[in-house]
């Protein structure tokens, strides 16, 4: 595999160079779990040995090269176990969300044609049960924790982690485990994502486009001084860019990784971990943010003021803005208290936030910036394994997404999208060529976003080609399929999706006109009779796409309101002129709460 300017592994598999991280210091720590109270070490050898075990187990079980393997669980130790087990055999790994719905997890285990699935908890393991039996190919599954399910299926050989990790044990007693042949190409995992069609597409990511990631990832961070690194891991595994930059970025660097479960054990987490690197979305910054406002709002408006005084004159010295003498000393002042008490919460040795998988809002970044706490706005997408730019360490501009990664070309189209090339682009889609055929043409990624290349080499996004829905975590989500759903309720004639950026899903939407009719127009009523209208919808959408509150709109969607297209499609860019200030205003308000 070329090397990046001397960067990234010089390995030809992830697999090959976990193992070689893992020889080289099998008795340092690794992945770091919370017990109880307690954070609990396993060290590169631990791991090491548990996932050549895990391997053996799976070719027991007939798990071979190529076969596609899901993976349905929330960050844990045995999640990583699992994909570098796979990816070991040669076989493929297809991580999925633990918020897909039953229907969405039957969908990717019969598209994906996955052999096997592994899931952790009571609640997964039901809805893996259902879908795995209801698949074409799936014919194993292997449950973390202890379940209540009778072990005992017509198709599916349902079998407890513990069982397996005992066959692979015998097996490994018997032989040696050694690394199959593979290349630098050979597909290692299907990461699938919504583009803004219903139904999601897998990106094949390669060994190749993952460590050019890596490459790049290192050649960006490197002004950091990279050494002894620990990494504190929330975002979801399964996720593209925690996959990448918060799990196998850290095996490249040979970093510590601690695993954090829930966003509440977040603060406390980050004084205890006392991590160098987080990776994360912008959503838990604006948490971290909203929890340093509580923590100085409880200390008196004499403390408020400060903080407030710190983030001014943090910002108009970050922005080249002269400071005067008294503000100049002022500011010196808050440098040893507000700043290094924010600092000191922070775990005291952060290099950085890096911030990526969804638009980060400038005001969040300015508030870490001026408080001295380094934050990275980057942009990406899974088909790009996934970080195609960043913003230099020594040279941030937060309101780009930053500069290309080294080893990334890029070019705009007459319409202004993106388009990307190097390694680090997948090799397909998998089982759709007509999709692949649209996204990538002559070796180029069409990426979707619009964007501006700035003279200094940083770039800007300013809106995506196609519809789409990024939440403030980094998700994709269809508004087409929230839209279907809801429309289908006898009560609603329309509706639109909204939630960019934001937590969560909201919508415009438009009564039945006889239920209009039938209420004599009581806009009270009408509320309340939609408000039952979505709670029943939502019940067949999952946890990102559920609408958590709505406005009602002025009147129905038509050609003549320029609120729909000749062909009847909605004009998404004029609803939003239309109510995007009503819409706004519900994230204030407590959810479910209709206007």
């Amino acid at each position: 595999m070329p090397q990046i300017q001397g960067l990234g592994p010089k390995e030809n598999t992830l697999c090959e160079m976990f193992f070689n991280r893992a020889k080289l210091h099998p008795n340092r720590a690794f992945i770091w779990t919370k017990q109880k109270n307690d954070w609990l070490n396993h060290s590169w050898g631990e791991v090491a040995n548990q996932v050549e075990i895990f391997a053996n187990a799976l070719v027991q079980r007939g798990i071979t090269a190529g076969a596609r393997v899901a993976i349905l669980s929330e960050n844990r130790l045995e999640w990583i176990i699992a994909d570098l087990a796979i990816m070991s055999i040669g076989a493929i790994s297809v991580p999925l969300f633990t918020t897909y719905t039953q229907a969405d997890i039957t969908y990717l285990l019969s598209h994906s044609g996955a052999r096997a699935i592994i899931c952790s908890n009571s609640k997964l393991t039901t809805l893996a049960e259902t879908a795995a039996q209801d698949s074409r190919d799936c014919y194993l599954m292997v449950v973390i924790e202890q379940s209540k399910l009778i072990y005992l299926s017509l198709n599916l050989a349902i079998v407890g982690w513990d069982e397996l990790i005992e066959e692979g044990r015998m097996a490994k007693a018997n032989y040696e485990f050694e690394l199959p042949k593979m290349s630098a190409d050979d597909v290692c995992c299907i990461i699938y994502s919504s583009d803004g069609d219903e139904k999601p597409k897998g990106a094949m990511l390669t060994h190749r486009s993952i460590m050019a990631n890596l490459a790049g990832a290192e050649g960006l961070l490197r002004d950091l001084s990279l050494g002894r690194e620990v990494f504190l891991s929330m975002l979801p595994l399964s996720h593209a860019y925690e996959h990448s930059v918060g799990l196998f970025f850290p095996i490249h660097i040979r970093a510590e990784i601690y695993l954090v479960s829930r966003p509440d054990a977040l603060s406390s987490a980050i004084l205890e971990v006392k991590p160098t690197i987080m990776t994360a979305v912008p959503r838990l910054y604006e948490i971290l943010r909203d929890r340093i406002h509580a923590s100085y709002q409880h200390k008196g408006i004499l403390n408020r003021k400060m903080l407030d005084r710190a983030v001014y004159l943090g910002r108009k010295n970050l922005q080249k803005e002269p400071l005067a003498l008294l503000e100049k000393i002022e500011n010196g002042y808050l440098n040893l208290t507000v700043r290094r008490q924010i600092n000191a919460r922070l775990g005291g040795r952060l290099k950085a936030f890096v911030s990526g998988a969804a638009a980060l809002d400038p005001n969040i970044g300015y508030f870490f910036l001026a408080l001295n706490v380094r934050i990275l706005q980057g942009y990406g997408q899974t088909e790009a394994s996934p970080v195609i730019t960043a913003n230099p360490p020594k040279k941030i501009k937060i309101e780009t997404v930053g500069k290309l990664l080294v080893g990334v070309e890029a070019k705009l189209t007459k319409l202004g999208e993106i388009c990307i090339r190097g390694d680090l682009v997948m090799k397909g889609y998998w089982n759709d060529p007509v999709a692949t055929k649209k996204k990538l043409r002559d070796g180029w990624l069409f990426t979707g976003d619009i964007g501006t290349f700035h003279a200094d080499g940083y770039i800007s996004l300013t809106g995506r080609k196609k519809d789409i829905i990024i939440n403030s975590g980094g998700d994709n989500i269809s508004p087409i399929k929230i839209e279907t759903v809801l429309e289908a309720h006898s009560d609603i004639d329309q509706a639109m999706a909204y939630g960019n950026h934001h937590s969560y899903i909201t919508a415009v939407i438009t009564p039945n006109h006889l239920l209009v009719k039938n209420l004599q127009n009581d806009q009270n009523e009408i509320a309340k009779t939609i408000l039952e209208a979505v709670k029943t919808a939502n019940a067949r959408l999952s946890t990102l796409e559920k609408v958590r509150s709505f406005v009602l709109s002025d009147e129905p969607f038509s050609i003549e309101n320029e609120c729909l297209t000749a062909s009847g499609a909605i004009k998404r860019q004029q609803i939003n002129q239309l109510y995007s200030e009503r819409l706004e205003q519900l994230y204030q308000r407590k959810i479910l709460e209709p206007n």
